[in-house]
């Protein structure tokens, strides 16, 4: 085979590939263009996502709410219901057997009775233990 290169100094191992800048340039430009579109993209997906994750949220809350506000409202019915004097009453007489407080079984209040209580109900007692053992005065110092 013949050498038409004339031998070692003549062949192009020496030459070195210049890169031009503005291509260079051109493309970094382009490759933070994309990146800054695909970010923007992105961001906006993720808070189109956490919108609408948002308003599922809302609507469990409402139904939860909805849930707590008839609970609470057939609470408040429940203790109105057990509230009543006429339940109260009836308890009172025929299942515990008690009876009004006559004139003669009145005791005086002491002091912190008459805060804590209401001076306007009426006392109940059973008349099973004060017949049986009547009210013996309490001796005092």
């Amino acid at each position: 085979m013949r050498d038409w290169a004339g031998g070692i100094e003549s062949r192009n191992y020496g030459i070195k590939r210049q890169t031009d800048r503005r291509n260079l340039i051109d493309l970094l430009s382009i490759i933070f263009s994309v990146l800054v579109i695909g970010g923007s993209l992105l961001s906006y997906a993720w808070s189109r996502s956490q919108i609408v994750e948002m308003g599922y949220e809302e609507q469990n809350l409402q139904a939860h709410e909805k849930t707590i506000l008839r609970i609470q409202n057939n609470l408040i019915l429940e203790e109105e219901t057990l509230k009543n004097p006429e339940r109260i009453d009836g308890i009172a007489r025929n299942d515990l057997g008690m009876v009004l407080v006559r004139t003669n079984q009145l005791v005086a209040p002491r002091a912190r009775d008459s805060q804590a209580g209401d001076s306007t109900t009426l006392a109940m007692v059973n008349p099973a233990r004060s017949a049986a053992e009547p009210r013996k005065p309490s001796a005092t110092n």
